[in-house]
């Protein structure tokens, strides 16, 4: 009897520590999830340049990280996210009206690093350098002789895009991650507008299939106007 005892009572708070798991993961995506409603909400009703916030950074190694950013939809133009320079820039070089754009990616790359650098002298030219040590990102040489300096930055970027929803009655949103090859990179000032169509609910519909009829359940066609009451 005890032992009986025993395995429930350890079953029930095995059970309660599951619920207790399973509810504050229920808690932590409903506040992630409206947390990006959020964004999606002000962005769209304000229409305003406004920089996505990242809702996560992964450190994937010692060397790379990747920023996890969660993409604005409209059905509207893309303009009134940027500022008119850059909208004025992107028809330009794409050849296209603002208008026409379906997507909108812009980005503000920043890296900072520091090092000791070796004195080398060339013995041909008598010219003496100041040479960065190896460095994954930075290229530095300084001309000793006339003061000349010859900088060069390596930066290496990745971007890839993960579908998310939120239920099963919800249509899948877009993730973005950007990841950086060094962890010193910093990434600001992220834009990630996408356009999409308006999604109409009402329609003309055909169903084939059984019909009811006042002599019973029958083999038929019906065409008229439906709402999509959840849209897939």
């Amino acid at each position: 009897m005890k032992k009986t005892i025993f395995i429930l009572s350890l079953l029930v708070i095995v059970a309660l520590a599951g619920c207790i798991i399973l509810v504050r993961k229920f808690y932590d995506e409903r506040k992630e999830r409206l947390t990006l409603q959020e964004q999606y909400d002000i962005a769209i009703k304000e229409n305003g340049a406004v920089p996505l916030v990242p809702i996560d950074t992964v450190y994937i190694d010692s060397s790379k990280k990747a920023l996890i950013y969660p993409p604005i939809r409209t059905t509207g133009p893309l303009d009134g996210y940027v500022s008119k320079g850059l909208a004025d820039t992107l028809a330009t070089s794409l050849k296209v009206a603002v208008k026409e754009i379906d997507r909108l990616q812009s980005m503000l790359i920043i890296a900072e690093g520091k090092g000791k650098g070796e004195r080398t002298k060339d013995t041909l030219t008598k010219t003496e350098w100041l040479v960065m040590k190896p460095d994954p990102v930075f290229d530095v040489k300084v001309n000793l002789t006339n003061d000349s300096i010859f900088p060069s930055a390596k930066i290496r970027l990745s971007q890839a895009y993960a579908p998310y929803r939120k239920n099963i009655f919800s249509r899948y949103q877009y993730r973005s991650a950007i990841m950086a090859s060094d962890p010193r990179i910093r990434i600001s000032e992220v834009y990630d507008v996408n356009r999409v169509p308006k999604s109409p609910r009402w329609g003309i519909g055909l169903t084939v299939g059984p019909v009811m009829s006042p002599k019973g359940l029958t083999w038929g066609a019906s065409l008229g106007l439906s709402y999509d009451v959840i849209q897939f």
